[in-house]
């Protein structure tokens, strides 16, 4: 069945998704189905059926491009150098969506060095070195160090059979995949800068309606400013590392807003970001760094006509994704898997596909992938 998603973003439709012929492997379990059993005969925590779904981060050949249109310093501190980069070897069709920006600083006086770690938010574990050649990545904040400019190789999707009886006719079992997404990621970055993500990492889709609530809602986020198609964003000035900027299709006339994609401001006129999901081939894409008009650009393509910008500031610590995006089907699929006396091992998210007014045609889910976080020798993030 091909999926429209209300939230491919900034892609609008993709191929269909095929099952897998046969779920991951696990563990030959002892006959006992209960968990008790299970811990009894000495197998530890019963494998749960979604366990094979484990996303592996790979960084991806980097191609030096040209000269980045980039400030020559940041908070005082002169730009080395600013170069767009190339992503190669990712199956994503979009070229505008396989290029970052890397930004060199040289070796830093302490001053400098202060300077930079206050403008890009102050998160970052990276300690002073006079002898180190430092670039804006040593600035971020470790979750985002351990995943910008890698790519997340999701593997198969899992079907869960005999699920069709749970859901709508027509509608097949239960096929459950990792789909990290523009919205999720965007999501996880404003906690990191909340300093939410010191021990672990979550990557998951963001449903795009379930996102739109929570901007809306005033008391958990504060407008900044906005800038409709043609306009040039004079919030640009105003952010703050951790602060998010959604794009919408706007609609002149209706007063209504299409959320298209999510981006969050990581300092120094950098963003932080996941241009597409990882919901198959077509759509594969990095994590990661670039200009206001990089994270533009892809979307304006996928669109053909310019979006709106509305800048967002978190009011208050955000509750983890698996929670704000949270799956929810009256507890129907846990209760299944109960039954069969295996754990389903991940936590799930929503995924609403939209018909063409606007109704939702189904309801799907993803699940999400936690990796333990720590920071590596030279103090930058690692995911395990």
């Amino acid at each position: 069945m091909t999926r429209v998603r209300s939230n491919s973003s900034p892609v609008v439709t993709t191929p269909a998704r095929t099952s897998p012929s046969a779920a991951p492997k696990t563990p030959d379990a002892p006959k006992s189905t209960t968990a008790a059993g299970w811990k009894a005969a000495g197998g530890g925590r019963k494998p749960g059926l979604l366990d094979g779904l484990k996303g592996t981060l790979v960084e991806p050949r980097r191609q030096a491009g040209g000269p980045a249109k980039f400030p020559k310093s940041v908070a005082g501190v002169p730009v080395a150098s600013a170069t767009v980069v190339h992503f190669d070897g990712l199956a994503g069709k979009k070229a505008l969506m396989q290029q970052g920006v890397e930004v060199k600083f040289g070796t830093l006086s302490q001053a400098q060095f202060d300077a930079l770690k206050a403008e890009f938010g102050g998160a970052s574990k990276v300690p002073y070195d006079a002898k180190r050649e430092y670039t804006a990545v040593d600035f971020l904040p470790p979750a985002l160090q351990a995943l910008v400019f890698k790519d997340l190789d999701t593997g198969k999707m899992v079907e869960l059979k005999g699920t069709a009886k749970l859901r709508e006719a027509g509608e097949g079992d239960f096929t459950i995949s990792l789909d990290p997404n523009c919205h999720g990621t965007a999501w996880e970055a404003m906690r990191a800068y909340q300093g939410q993500s010191a021990g672990n990492v979550s990557l998951h889709f963001g449903d795009a309606s379930t996102a739109d609530v929570h901007y809306v809602d005033e008391k958990c986020f504060a407008a900044l400013g906005s800038a409709k198609p043609g306009e040039a964003p004079a919030f640009l000035s105003q952010l703050e590392p951790g602060d998010v900027v959604r794009f919408d299709r706007f609609r002149e006339g209706f007063g209504s807003m299409e959320l298209l994609h999510s981006a969050v401001y990581a300092g120094g006129g950098l963003f932080f970001e996941k241009p597409d999901t990882e919901m198959d081939d077509y759509a594969e894409t990095p994590y990661r760094l670039v200009t206001y008009e990089q994270v533009k650009a892809p979307i304006v393509e996928a669109m053909g006509e310019d979006v709106a910008a509305t800048a967002l500031r978190p009011k208050t610590a955000l509750e983890a994704g698996a929670t704000a995006f949270a799956f929810s089907d009256e507890g129907k699929l846990e209760g299944w898997a109960a039954k069969k006396g295996t754990p389903l091992g991940r936590p799930l998210v929503v995924e609403l596909e939209l018909g063409m007014g606007g109704g939702v045609r189904g309801i799907h889910a993803s699940a999400v992938d936690t990796h333990p976080l720590r920071i590596g020798p030279d103090g930058r993030g690692v995911l395990d």
